[in-house]
């Protein structure tokens, strides 16, 4: 059914409908929004969407969105904000890495700087809604150095780790998003410490959970071997008592012990 549909003129007319402007239709938007989320879930042929322009369309949309909340105070763009976000992840784990940018026609800052608006909104309004922001972010960042350095460059480090008590889900986002920027080397640690970062993950490592632990361990990982500064202030701030809660647990144990090693020799 979707590559008969993708076979038709049908998505560039639908990409035509969600062009943001004075003849947007709200409603009709979100249908065919949804409708092209479907169609891209199905990863029939997602490349194809993106040589029709659907990176470049929803990415104005997007910043469209983050311009309309920062207006009023209606809740529906939700409705709206969700698919199109949906729809930029999954054409983004389609897009070759080097041409995000420019097939979005868009510079990195206003992309990221737009999600974050939109992340701020659904934390007030639709905290259900935060994931969605921050798997897009994931995307972005994950292979991209340039959406890191504009996460960077925007001061946005402060506030992605101030979603970190929302919710597991959200920790997990907000912790491997700062993972992508870590893992690009040092110049991009130099900017995690000194800050507030080293404090969040202390507080992350008394989470129950273990999926955000491990994750949190990776980061600490990554920091450390690019700010091995970073690990004596970690050991001064009680950092391997934090370590020993977790020793005893099958899924964190061999991570743990690593970690500790690693901050015992930095």
């Amino acid at each position: 059914m979707c590559s008969s549909v993708l076979g038709s003129t049908l998505p560039q007319h639908m990409l035509q409908l969600l062009q943001p402007g004075p003849k947007l239709n709200f409603g009709v938007a979100v249908e065919f929004a949804w409708c092209l989320h479907y169609i891209t879930c199905s990863q029939v042929n997602n490349a194809l969407l993106i040589t029709h322009g659907a990176l470049s369309t929803l990415g104005l949309l997007l910043l469209d969105l983050a311009g309309a909340v920062q207006r009023t105070e209606d809740a529906g763009l939700e409705l709206l904000a969700c698919p199109v976000l949906r729809c930029l992840s999954n054409l983004l784990t389609e897009a070759a890495v080097g041409a995000v940018g420019e097939q979005m026609q868009l510079r990195d800052e206003r992309v990221v700087a737009a999600l974050f608006i939109l992340l701020q909104f659904f934390l007030q309004k639709q905290p259900s809604l935060l994931p969605e922001g921050l798997w897009l972010l994931n995307n972005l960042t994950a292979n991209s150095p340039s959406f890191c350095t504009s996460l960077l460059s925007l001061d946005l480090i402060e506030p992605l780790l101030q979603l970190l008590p929302v919710s597991n889900v959200v920790s997990l986002l907000v912790l491997t998003v700062l993972c992508n920027v870590a893992e690009k080397g040092p110049a991009y640690c130099q900017h995690l410490w000194p800050g507030p970062l080293l404090c969040s993950l202390l507080g992350t490592l008394a989470f129950s959970d273990t999926e955000v632990v491990g994750q949190s361990l990776e980061l600490l990982q990554l920091l450390f071997l690019y700010r091995p500064e970073a690990a004596q202030a970690f050991l001064q701030q009680s950092g391997l008592q934090a370590l020993e809660r977790h020793e005893k647990e099958a899924q964190l144990q061999d991570r743990v012990h690593a970690l500790q090693q690693t901050a015992l020799h930095s």
